[in-house]
């Protein structure tokens, strides 16, 4: 049976358990300052001092609290001026040229939206970290509201674990930044194909009712025909705006080189807030000290998940000598990106899918609801099969007083998927979900569907209030970034593109029919990018890269994370021991401290480190030879297992801040997968899995 590699779970013993060296952990409290200060933090929290994990309760988890602020009060200029916005962070516009590469349209701009988080300490304090610049990913994510919900908790992470009052010179506290790309979100000019709201919306209902391909004889032709009248007549709208199109013009390349401005106006504004406070200090008029500030010299900080990795990898071989401490977590193949994101990427989908079994069969029927107290983990994938082929040609009827609905063989195919991404907050979920179809439906099928009615009704806005539906222009922000930053794919054939759809759906029967339609969308994309980067990737930077992969990510996998950490020598990889998409897929303070190490230090984890996570039903255990899941490319790697019962409070500290950031990233959709076919439907089960209140 399965079990015997987790056997001792309750015991908390982890089946690989390697000597734990005295460095790893004893380094995070070593100075008397940080003793006195976890004295005083046990005094505040005395759950941390008796190991009672009963306050990281679904209440503690953070809520962005808006307070009154427009962004249209806001001009754009060309120096970094920051408005107080929100709950304590700051909010600038900043213009920035449409074409850095090709010298067109010289007189355009672009005004990039930028939130932050500011530091917890002056910027004239020599703790003062400087800016750390967040991507959520996508492509096509929004960077602004992805800053608003995650930046505290973020920035518990890559803070020094010690309150400021009590910290010495050596410790380091961040402004954290969040900016929306250009063509997306707050940033203007928007990338749109369609004259309005309402006509985006309604073309994206009838897509998205055709479900994914394989959902019918008639679904792969009646998309492949509908993506490529919708590419065809995004060109045509393009061609004929009088003057440059934003599409054109929002290349990975592009945003980069935004970056690049940002920590350089960034930079020139810490440089004259120092004067300023000096002056002050001094009792002295402005001017009176000396700006310290030189051009070309700021390096860039930086965290970027998922899609951000490869943004962050553009950067680091766009401009080697400008890389400061940059992470790029859950990374993306540049090889694998630049074919529009190939086979590649789903290497270990099934690897985590398959996880969700094992979970179910060690969780038992208390947490699982497909759980018998004899099935093991193969009679439970049957189950799961079964349930998934039964609404294959009879969706289930929804009934409601608002309408009515069905759940379709698409809409379970997408959510199981998006399980994957976030294992620890969905697969009890989705556990409910299936026992429930397989008895004909349920009360949490039905609150699953009733969220999904913005989606299928169009709300229109009244007497000036803000319109309820989601906003389709996620979607061509993706497209437009992918395809055009790729290989042209319109060379793609519909009998190409069958015989390639077979192909994933062999290597990945989970997700192979939902990711290929990434390249269907690629095939019909008219647009090109005015420049993209091509490479090479990779180099020698002037500060060593952090890489950071799971073992079973289901879209970037591993080797993946191996592939871009071979391209650049002098970089670090960190492997997270757990199934799901990206660090925060997880709550582990083991990755997380050496995360905040290398903000802190500058160092990287020591080479073959793998990051275990306290034992539980999810647990993969891919170093031990007796679990499923085990993986010898690993080798005699340095593995790291810090137990629950064994945490101190500065681990308990990471654990808080962790969890917090799970719980947001499910509740805000930092995965993006609205800019995905049929994804909206993912990102509400998310939100509802967050919340707890299934």
């Amino acid at each position: 049976m399965m079990k015997s590699w987790i056997d001792g779970l309750d015991d908390a013993a982890a089946p690989v358990k390697p000597p734990r060296t005295q460095v790893q952990w004893r380094a995070l409290s070593a100075t008397f300052v940080t003793l006195v200060c976890l004295a005083a933090l046990n005094t505040i929290f005395p759950g941390l001092k008796n190991r009672d994990f009963a306050f990281l309760d679904h209440e503690s988890a953070p809520r962005s609290r808006y307070t009154a602020f427009e962004w249209s009060e806001i001009t754009a200029s060309e120096d970094l001026k920051f408005h107080k916005c929100f709950d304590g962070f700051e909010c600038a516009k900043l213009s920035l040229p449409l074409d850095y590469f090709n010298g067109s349209y010289p007189n355009d701009t672009v005004s990039i939206a930028i939130a932050k988080l500011p530091a917890k300490v002056p910027v004239d304090d020599p703790r003062y970290g400087g800016p750390i610049l967040l991507n959520p990913g996508g492509p096509g994510g929004p960077g602004v509201s992805f800053v608003l919900v995650v930046a505290k908790p973020l920035q518990s992470i890559v803070d020094s674990n010690v309150d400021p009052w009590c910290a010495s010179d050596e410790t380091k506290y961040f402004d954290l930044i969040g900016f929306d790309p250009r063509g997306i979100g707050l940033t203007e000019p928007a990338a749109q194909c369609m004259p309005d709201l309402p006509s985006s919306w309604s073309w994206n209902l009838r897509e998205d009712n055709e479900g994914i391909i394989g959902s019918s004889d008639a679904a792969l032709g009646r998309l492949w025909s509908m993506t490529h009248a919708f590419g065809t007549s995004c060109k045509q709208a393009e061609d004929a705006v009088d003057g440059p199109d934003i599409m054109q013009y929002m290349s990975t390349a592009s945003v980069a080189r935004d970056m690049l401005e940002i920590i350089e106006k960034h930079a020139g504004y810490v440089a004259k807030e120092v004067a300023r406070l000096s002056a002050q200090k001094a009792d002295k008029r402005l001017g009176y000290h000396e700006i310290a500030y030189t051009p070309g010299e700021a390096k860039l900080q930086y965290w970027g998940f998922s899609y951000g990795s490869y943004l962050g990898s553009t950067f680091a071989s766009m401009f080697p000598n400008r890389v400061g401490r940059i992470v790029l977590d859950g990374i993306v193949s540049s090889y694998d990106y630049n074919h529009s994101l190939g086979n590649g990427s789903l290497a270990d989908t099934e690897k985590a899918a398959k996880s969700f079994y094992t979970f179910c069969h060690h969780a038992g029927p208390e947490t699982c609801a497909l759980t018998t107290a004899n099935s093991t983990a193969g009679d439970i994938e049957e189950r799961v099969q079964r349930i998934i082929k039964s609404i294959y040609h009879n969706p289930l009827p929804i009934n409601s007083p608002e309408g009515p609905d069905i759940f379709t063989w698409s809409d379970l195919k997408i959510l199981i998927f998006s399980s994957t991404y976030q294992p620890t907050l969905m697969f009890a979920y989705v556990a409910e979900i299936l026992a429930a179809i397989e008895v004909g439906g349920g009360d949490i099928i039905d609150d699953l569907v009733s969220n999904y009615r913005s989606l299928h009704v169009y709300s229109c806005p009244a007497n000036g209030s803000k319109n309820s539906n989601p906003s389709p222009s996620l979607g061509v922000a993706l497209i437009a970034i992918l395809c055009g930053d790729g290989l042209d794919q319109g060379h793609t054939t519909l009998d190409d593109f069958i015989e390639y759809w077979k192909f994933l759906e062999e290597l990945s029967p989970t997700s192979g029919s939902y990711w290929s339609m990434l390249l269907m969308r690629c095939a019909a994309w008219k647009i090109r990018a005015s420049y993209s980067f091509q490479g090479p990737f990779g180099g020698d930077t002037s500060h060593p890269v952090l890489f950071v992969s799971n073992t079973a990510d289901p879209v970037t996998p591993l080797r993946s994370g191996r592939y871009m950490h071979g391209l650049f020598p002098s970089s670090g990889l960190l492997v997270g021991d757990h199934a799901g998409h990206s660090s925060i897929s997880a709550v582990n303070p083991c990755t997380f401290s050496y995360i905040r190490a290398y903000f802190q230090t500058g160092a990287l984890p020591p080479p073959g480190t793998i990051c275990v996570p306290p034992p539980s039903s999810y647990s993969l255990n891919s170093t031990d030879p007796k679990s499923p899941f085990y993986d010898p490319s690993l080798g005699s790697a340095n593995v790291v297992t810090l137990q629950s019962k064994d945490f101190e409070a500065v681990q308990l500290r990471l654990y808080h801040a962790a969890l917090k950031l799970q719980r947001v990233v499910a509740e805000s959709d930092v995965f993006g997968f609205q800019n995905l076919p049929g994804g909206s439907k993912a990102r509400n089960a998310m939100q509802i899995a967050a919340s707890g209140r299934w």
